[in-house]
């Protein structure tokens, strides 16, 4: 997670200022002390799905796409991966601790993200769903390699199951997404096909 959450807190110190907050920074600072090296990941059946998703991530151009990209999708992914570990038997104190506390800064940068989302949208005639489909697409269509690659490697220890992770996901998303105004039959086909590779 190390890498994945670097990657979040240096994009929104450049693009999203707002979000760059000391409880996250936190987080990269003790995740960074626990693994100061690649090469654990670089050698494990994560290495070429979470590279993509990373190379994927790197395009953001704006704060709009930091907003979609790391504060609606990539946060959420984070909380849920975090909930689970959390909540598993075979992981130790230590780690559910640090968990929860990672999985409580990732849920309340969703909800700022999508706050900030929502001021973004007011100011502009471009739809919600139309930015939120450019911005995203790319990601999603990652990220359930890196759910398979996850099962494969954490799995039996922390029983995460790809499914679980893309369920519990996409059923936070949605609700969101349409909060935010999009429908929510174009959000759950636009999921579906990014998440199915179509």
């Amino acid at each position: 997670m190390r890498k994945f959450e670097v990657q979040a807190w240096n994009q929104y110190r450049q693009y999203a200022p707002i979000l760059a907050v000391e409880h996250k920074r936190l987080v990269v600072e003790t995740l960074t002390t626990l693994a100061p090296s690649d090469h654990p990941l670089e050698v494990s059946e994560l290495a070429d799905s979470m590279n993509r998703l990373i190379v994927s991530a790197s395009t953001c151009q704006d704060s709009c796409d930091v907003l979609v990209v790391q504060g609606a999708v990539l946060e959420r992914v984070r909380e849920v991966i975090y909930g689970g570990v959390g909540a598993s038997l075979g992981a130790s104190d230590a780690t559910r601790a640090l968990a929860a506390r990672a999985g409580s800064v990732s849920a309340s940068l969703v909800e700022q993200a999508h706050d900030l989302f929502a001021a973004w949208s007011k100011s502009t005639d471009r739809p919600a769903l139309s930015r939120f489909i450019e911005s995203s697409d790319d990601v999603l269509h990652e990220l359930d390699a890196v759910g398979e690659g996850v099962e494969r490697v954490f799995g039996e220890r922390f029983h995460l199951k790809s499914a679980d992770v893309v369920g519990d996901f996409v059923a936070a998303l949605v609700p969101s997404c349409v909060r935010l105004g999009m429908d929510r039959r174009k959000v759950m086909s636009h999921l579906a096909g990014a998440l199915m590779g179509i």
